[in-house]
């Protein structure tokens, strides 16, 4: 027995329906016509379905130097927002950026067809801003994406331990705690040697 859940005006809800008579169409988007009835109160009559294609949104993936360009799929009236993942044929994607109109929003409406700047998802690439008296120093480490951060802890880098200080997240928000993937920089200081304590300590990192 072929099933559908719609909405039943009887029901006033979205009820599974039991297909009597139906045709349905995928050739510009999805299409069902047919005669079915409520397994929720029995009524029987007939109900016509239309789904819009997705869209397909322009997308660049940004992998170290190089940058890959894809295309997205998405449903009409989908907010799509800075920091969030979606699904990609190869996995996960964290969309690091948008670009509209010459702008760059922290969201956007799908159908606004904004271009998607995105990085993949399994490990992360965290840029570590360290203050050292009146000099910063920069340097990248590379995460599992699930690895996360608070502010507090102590992360190893360059065989020295460091403070986190700060977190900022992808669009600019400030943050107490993220995952790898969310971070876009992470502001922190040199420990004096010795002083030191390793609980919160990150040391498993992969340097590049």
């Amino acid at each position: 027995m072929e099933e559908i859940w719609i909405f039943c005006e009887m029901c006033e809800e979205e009820c599974p329906h039991k297909v009597l008579k139906s045709r349905t169409s995928s050739k510009k988007g999805f299409s069902f016509q047919g005669v079915v009835t409520c397994l929720e109160c029995n009524s029987t009559g007939p109900t016509e379905i239309k789904e819009e294609p997705p869209l397909e949104l322009r997308l660049r993936i940004s992998n170290e130097d190089i940058t890959e360009n894809g295309i997205m799929s998405v449903d009409r009236g989908i907010v799509i927002s800075v920091g969030e993942t979606r699904p990609h044929p190869d996995g996960l994607i964290l969309i690091t950026g948008l670009e509209l109109d010459g702008k760059r929003p922290p969201s956007a409406y799908s159908q606004d067809k904004p271009i998607v700047w995105a990085k993949r998802a399994t490990h992360a690439r965290v840029r570590f801003a360290i203050h050292d008296g009146e000099s910063t120093i920069s340097v990248k480490q590379e995460f599992e994406s699930q690895e996360e951060f608070r502010v507090g802890d102590t992360v190893r880098l360059d065989g020295k331990m460091t403070r986190i200080r700060a977190i900022n997240l992808h669009g600019g928000k400030l943050a107490k705690n993220a995952y790898a993937l969310e971070i876009s920089r992470i502001t922190c200081f040199y420990l004096p040697e010795k002083k030191f304590s390793f609980r919160g300590s990150k040391q498993n990192g992969r340097r590049s």
